[in-house]
Parts: structure tokens; C-alpha cells; sequence
């Protein structure tokens, strides 16, 4: 093969060479390994390579399986037949390769229809995609919705290609399959659920997708080493769209269980944090990821609900379902939809940036009570052990006062201008001297304020992810 055509898709996971070493930290390197292992595969809506990838994650963590074979009717989806590629290829005039499948994934659209023939240089580049911004990288292109064919090609081999003819062929096949959704499952003292979910399904990319995966799956186990956790908390990792529709398709009676949703996604590139909001705007999981975000003391920035990325918290906080599910996204990044998205541009430092985030979010929802005073009048606090000079700090009177079971330890941190843990530590103490309960609260129950939790947001005047909508929005149905 000459070196026009010659492209080295093999990431470089040399820590020292990178100037990143980890080694000391296992969790970092599982998510690591993860990405490295699964990158190249063909995980694209129902194919054998996004089977085996779900086999690889179940063998990190045990999981369960939910499988709706193709033809089903999902709400108004229907699960499309598994995709097999056997052979698709370009060869030029001289039988050079110009853009092979089993190079990389990329290189041919997921669900190209079969084509075999001999076809000229303008015939060829009506089937071809090109990204510009990026000369060197191949784009990523897909056919969901119509029997057609294409492939994407590096602009830069396409700008030197002769003029033919060229060689094509795309060998494949539709056939009967499953769409498959992995869940991992955490269970607390209560039924009541806090989900995680990200996307399984972009072939040869990293940090759109995989990146998350392997985030929430060493969060899960992470989360499996923890004791006395109240809420039961649920990873699902799926194709983006349609398959989070599969997963509650198969569980309906988790609607109601499931309190709150984190998308995760795009976590993994070096950008500040940006946090999409639920379509409430207010829920608990709106409030307590902000705080922690905003406790990296880093720039941050928040974006209503669908105008900073669009994936699956259309169907978690759309019509029908309506559980308030933000997203966690480091959005943008320039290797975005293109070969370039691998395990290269993956910061170890983000990543263990995002876990910290999201242990810290675990933390406060555990204890995000709604205190409840057993307790009448002026407490005679000295009985208690708990008397603190008020002439020095009135905090305390303060709290005697807002344990009413109206308001969230957040609610209650932010009206007395103390932090949460020290507000949840009060409430703790109280709790264990008799004169609380701690109760927690309900999705249909919130009736939430948002403040402003920091100064550091950034302006989202530019930054909107507003370019990629409809494509984002529809591409995986």
C-alpha cells in the first residue's frame, strides 16, 4: 500500500510518552483500558461488534441483558435488523485501497445498503463524505432511514485522487436481531433510583459515547463498595435514542422508581464542565450536580434543557416518562464525529475530574433530607449535648428553625448561607440525638429553587450545542 493511503488508527496508551502517569490510580486506568479495548469496534445499533462490547463490560462488572428483537414496535420506533459487514472496500485504478472497513469502522457508513460496481470519479464522490475542518481525520456517516451506501474518506486523499475508475464494494447484510441495553444495578435500603446512562453506539470514536460507558461503569463499582447507601442507583448503557426507549419499554414499572437521571457524556476531553439542565430546571439532581461542580472552583457553564447537547434526556425527561435527567458533558471538542475522537484525546485528568463530580453528587444525595423536627417549642439544648454560645454563632437557632420537613439540607445550606456538609451534620447530630427524622423527598414532591452557585459560570452565548440538533436528535432510531 503506498503512504498515501497509510493511516495508523492505533492509539498511543503510552502514559509516558503522554506525560500522564496514573499508574496509581486504578480507576483512572479501568476507564482507560476500557476505551482502549473497545474503540475500534463496530458498536453501531445491532451489530455483532456492539454485542461483543456489552460481553466485554459484563465482564468487568456483572450485568443484565435487556433484548428487543427487531420489528418491535417501541412506542413510535420500530428496532431495526442487525447489520452484518462482511467486506466494503475502494480500490483506485492502480488497486490501492483507498478506504477499507477493516481498517477502521469509519471508513464505511453504518447501515450501507450492498453495492458491488466499477464507477468513475464523479459517480464515486456522490457516496463519499469528507469532513474539511479536519483533512486528515475520516467523518462519521450513517443510513438509518434509507437503502443507500457511502463511505468517508480523510478530505485530504480525497483532494488527491486520480481519476479512476475505482472499485466498490459493499458486502453486507440485514439481518433478524436484538437491540440490547446492559444495566448495572446498585441496590440501596429503598426501590427509589438514581440512574446514569450513556451511549454504546459510535464506532471507532471514544470520547462520544464509550468515554461515558466506562466512566459510569467503574462509578459503579465504585458505588458497590459503599455501605448503608439509601437510594438503589442504575447505570444503562445503550445505542444513543432509541435504546434508553428499549430500556423503559422493558421496565415500565421503573418510571416511577427512577428519581433522577445523569446523562454522561463526552467526559473525557479537556474542556471545562457544562451541565445541561432537566426539563424541570429545578430537581433535586439539577442542584446538588451544580454544587458539585461548582466545588471544583473551575469555570463551569449550565444550559437549559436540549441547548447544550441532544441525546437520550429527550426520552428519560420527554413525554410519557418525564424523570428529570440533566447531562454531564465537557462539550465541545474538535475531534467530534471523526477518527480523531480516540483514546488519544481522553485527559486521565478529566476523567478522574468527572468520577470526583460524580462521587461528590452521590454523597449529597444520600443525604439530601427533608429534616423533620420530634421536638416542640425552644430546645433545651444543653440536655442534648448540642448547646453552642450563641453570642459566638447563631447558627444553631437558626437550624432549630428550619427542621419543618419543607425544605432539603440543600434548601436549608443555602437560606442560612452555611455549606451542605456542615447543614447535613447538624441534621445528622439531631437525627441521632432523637430529635429528627430524615426523611427523603420525591420527584412529584420538589418544588425547588435554583441559585447561583457560583460566579465562575461561563457565557453560553457561543457555546450552545445547537449546530448538531436534528442530527444528534434522530441519528440512532
Amino acid at each position: 500500500m503506498s503512504d498515501q493511503y497509510k493511516f495508523d488508527f492505533k492509539p498511543s496508551f503510552d502514559l509516558a510518552m503522554r506525560g500522564e502517569d496514573w499508574s496509581h490510580d486504578s480507576e483512572v486506568c479501568k476507564v482507560m483500558e476500557i476505551c482502549r479495548d473497545l474503540h475500534m469496534l463496530d458498536r453501531t445499533l445491532v451489530s455483532d461488534d456492539y454485542d461483543n462490547a456489552l460481553d466485554y463490560l459484563g465482564n468487568v462488572m456483572p450485568m443484565k441483558v435487556h433484548a428487543v428483537e427487531s420489528g418491535t414496535e417501541v412506542f413510535t420506533w420500530t428496532i431495526p435488523k442487525k447489520w452484518v459487514v462482511r467486506e466494503a472496500y475502494i480500490k483506485d485504478a492502480s488497486g490501492e485501497k483507498i478506504a477499507d472497513f477493516s481498517r477502521h469502522p469509519l471508513h464505511l457508513a453504518s447501515y450501507s445498503a450492498p453495492f458491488k460496481g466499477t464507477l468513475s470519479k464523479e459517480d464515486l464522490l456522490q457516496h463519499v463524505t469528507t469532513n474539511p475542518d479536519r483533512p486528515a481525520a475520516i467523518p462519521y456517516a450513517y443510513h438509518y432511514y434509507k437503502a443507500d451506501w457511502s463511505f468517508c474518506l480523510p478530505h485530504k486523499v480525497v483532494k488527491d485522487l486520480g481519476e479512476g475508475p475505482f472499485e466498490v464494494v459493499v458486502d453486507t447484510a440485514l439481518e433478524p436481531g436484538a437491540m440490547k441495553v446492559g444495566e448495572w444495578v446498585v441496590p440501596g435500603n429503598s426501590p427509589d433510583s438514581i440512574l446514569f446512562s450513556a451511549h454504546l453506539c459510535h464506532p471507532g470514536q471514544v470520547n462520544d459515547g464509550l468515554a461515558g460507558v466506562a466512566l459510569g461503569l467503574v462509578l459503579m463499582q465504585w458505588l458497590a463498595q459503599q455501605p448503608n447507601l439509601h437510594y438503589t442507583y442504575r447505570l444503562i448503557a445503550h445505542p444513543e435514542n432509541i435504546g434508553s426507549l428499549c430500556y423503559f419499554y422493558k421496565n415500565p414499572a421503573l418510571i416511577p422508581v427512577i428519581k433522577g437521571a445523569v446523562f454522561l457524556e463526552m467526559v473525557g476531553n479537556k474542556n471545562h464542565f457544562k451541565i445541561q439542565r432537566s426539563r424541570q430546571g429545578d430537581s433535586s439532581v439539577d442542584q446538588l450536580m451544580e454544587l458539585a461542580v461548582a466545588e471544583v472552583r473551575k469555570p463551569y457553564g449550565v444550559g437549559p434543557f436540549r441547548k447544550v447537547i441532544c441525546n437520550d434526556e429527550i426520552n428519560i425527561n420527554g413525554p410519557g416518562i418525564n424523570i428529570p435527567c440533566i447531562s454531564l458533558t465537557r462539550w465541545p471538542y474538535p475531534e467530534y464525529h471523526t477518527s480523531d475522537d480516540s483514546p488519544d484525546i481522553i485527559s486521565m485528568e478529566m476523567i478522574k475530574e468527572t468520577l470526583d463530580v460524580c462521587k461528590r453528587f452521590i454523597k449529597m444525595t444520600e443525604s439530601n433530607w427533608r429534616p423533620v423536627r420530634k421536638y416542640t417549642g425552644n430546645l433545651f439544648l444543653s440536655k442534648y449535648d448540642l448547646y453552642e454560645d450563641l453570642n459566638k454563632d447563631d447558627t444553631i437557632e437558626q437550624i432549630l428553625l428550619a427542621f419543618e420537613g419543607d425544605k432539603t439540607v440543600l434548601e436549608i445550606s443555602r437560606d442560612l448561607g452555611l455549606s451542605f456538609d456542615r447543614t447535613a451534620d447538624y441534621a445528622r447530630r439531631f437525627h441521632e440525638k432523637g430529635l429528627v427524622d430524615l426523611n427523603y423527598g420525591h420527584r412529584d414532591e420538589q418544588a425547588c429553587r435554583c441559585g447561583d452557585l457560583s460566579k465562575t459560570a461561563l457565557n453560553w452565548g457561543s457555546i450552545f450545542h445547537n449546530g448538531d440538533k436534528g442530527s444528534q436528535g434522530e441519528e440512532n432510531g
